[in-house]
C-alpha cells in the first residue's frame, strides 16, 4: 500500500486541494447553466413581446400622423428615456467620489 503517493488520505493537503477545485469547478458549472436558463427564458419572453406587439398603431407626431409598428415606438421610447436617463443620473466630475482634483496624493 503506497500512502506516499497521496490522493486517497483524506488529510493529504492534495486531496483537500483537489476537492476544493473541484467544488468550485462544481459552483462555476452551476452558475454557468443558472445564467444560460435565464438567458433562454428571457429571449423567449423578448420574442412574444415582439410578436404580440407587431401592429401598427398611428403615432402622431407634432405636424404629421403616421402608423409605425408598435414595438418600433417602444423601442425609440426606451432608448430616448435610457439616455435621458444616463445623462440625468450621471453626476458631473467633481462631485464623483466627493474628492477633487487637489486632494489626491
Amino acid at each position: 500500500m503506497r500512502r506516499e503517493q497521496g490522493g486517497d488520505d483524506p488529510n493529504d493537503p492534495r486531496h483537500r486541494d483537489h476537492e476544493e477545485r473541484m467544488r468550485d469547478l462544481q459552483r462555476h458549472r452551476q452558475t454557468r447553466v443558472a445564467k444560460s436558463v435565464v438567458l433562454l427564458v428571457l429571449i423567449v419572453i423578448l420574442v412574444l413581446f415582439i410578436v404580440w406587439n407587431a401592429h401598427e398603431v398611428p403615432v402622431s407626431f407634432v405636424f404629421l400622423t403616421r402608423r409605425i409598428g408598435l414595438i418600433w415606438v417602444m423601442l425609440a421610447c426606451a432608448v430616448v428615456g435610457g439616455v435621458v436617463g444616463f445623462f440625468i443620473g450621471r453626476p458631473g466630475r467633481a462631485f464623483r467620489f466627493g474628492r477633487d482634483e487637489d486632494d489626491r496624493d
